[in-house]
């Protein structure tokens, strides 16, 4: 009796083990307050991402972050396109710290912030990939979709259109990287069935364009992320359209912090 006892012990600890292996650990991303330019870290417990890095001097607040939180190398980091609002601060973090896997759009530029991260890059010795067409894998319980532009011209000032765009799942939460992805990327995405997604960083630090509606309409975003600052606002009609669907937060207001526990998540903001 009292065997058959212990193995109903036993095979309730292993039911409940496997239950517990199987919840998704937390996901952290941290919307740093950069300005008009992007910067976000996402961390698991075993693993470090970045997805852009801001202007030049958001390089050392990056880095001091990583120091002052014992972060001592980076899994992947993602480059959405070369402007010097997205690749500025590259150099100093690859610098500092080893980063293990790069990936950047299939085109090249030649503004000095991204000489500076090519250069630093090189000497670092990071493994960068440049995607010429769509790519997923998986990293400690997250998985990331990789969407890349269709087209290899976009016409003038085309670079926004060049933007990789990530999406991710935790669980049953999905988060969505827009780049600064203008009304060519966003009919690209519209019409590849974008979907829905619990979290938006949305495209372009706000900018309204032809398509914004519309492509808001089929992510439906119940938490949306701005990056703007205070002589580079947020367009009012696109904070009205997003609050059609959830909570608007603009990092010119503060660092924004969001965790998900695979089914939740909460968010606050410095």
């Amino acid at each position: 009796m009292k065997r058959k006892a212990l193995g109903w012990v036993l095979l309730l600890f292993v039911i409940l083990g496997c239950a517990s292996c199987t919840r998704a650990q937390e996901l952290e991303l941290l919307f740093f307050n950069a300005g008009k330019a992007d910067a976000c870290l996402l961390k698991t417990a075993g693993s470090t991402v970045f997805i852009d890095t801001g202007k030049d001097k958001m390089g050392k607040e990056i880095v001091t972050y990583l120091q002052e939180n014992g972060i001592t190398e980076i899994d992947v980091l993602f480059i959405t396109h070369f402007d010097k609002d997205h690749v500025g601060g590259a150099d100093r973090l690859l610098e500092a710290v080893p980063v293990h896997q790069i990936y950047e759009p299939a085109y090249a530029s030649e503004s000095k912030q991204y000489l500076q991260y090519r250069e630093a890059a090189e000497t670092t010795g990071a493994n960068v990939v440049r995607l010429s067409q769509n790519t997923s894998f998986e990293l400690d319980g997250v998985f990331y979709e990789v969407d890349v532009a269709n087209q290899n011209d976009y016409g003038e000032d085309e670079e926004n259109d060049f933007s990789l765009v990530i999406s991710l799942r935790h669980g049953e939460n999905r988060f969505l990287f827009a780049g600064d992805a203008e009304n060519p990327r966003l009919s690209e995405l519209l019409l590849e069935g974008v979907g829905e997604h619990d979290l938006l960083k949305v495209p372009h630090h706000g900018r309204a364009e032809k398509l914004s509606a519309s492509f808001f309409a089929a992510v439906k975003p119940r938490y949306s992320i701005i990056t703007s600052d205070e002589e580079n606002l947020e367009e009012e009609s696109v904070v009205n359209a997003l609050k059609q669907y959830g909570q608007v937060y603009l990092t010119r207001l503060g660092a924004i912090s969001c965790i998900s526990d695979g089914k939740t998540i909460s968010i606050s903001q410095q």
